[in-house]
């Protein structure tokens, strides 16, 4: 699954609130919460063949950010991603400094 399809699945829980890396859409404002945040942070080949990578496993990363806590909204996301094949693993879940709410979730892909 490439991260374009990622980002349209993502976009279904939070139109126009999905941000690849970072959540600043412009150089003078940023979104206002809740949005999404997701990124690649990882990719290595796994498996060789004649010294050459056969396929790729990569950790994408989605962090969604939060003003108060929202179950609702944690539910719908994380029922998004497995209505759509994407098994997610809960990483953490933390407040910033400004006492909004991160959870981070991560999902494998493999690329062929």
């Amino acid at each position: 699954m490439k991260l374009e399809e990622i980002r349209k699945i993502l976009l279904k829980v939070l139109p126009n609130k999905v941000f690849y890396a970072t959540n600043v859409y412009d150089n003078e404002s940023n979104v206002e919460m809740p949005y999404i945040v997701y990124q690649e942070i990882n990719k290595r080949a796994i498996g060789f063949n004649d010294d050459k990578p056969i396929y790729y496993e990569a950790n994408i990363q989605i962090t969604l950010v939060s003003k108060i806590k929202c179950l609702s909204l944690e539910e719908t996301l994380e029922k998004t991603l497995l209505n759509h094949g994407l098994t997610y693993s809960l990483l953490s879940e933390f407040f910033n400094s400004d006492k909004s709410i991160n959870r981070v979730y991560e999902i494998k892909k493999e690329d062929f």
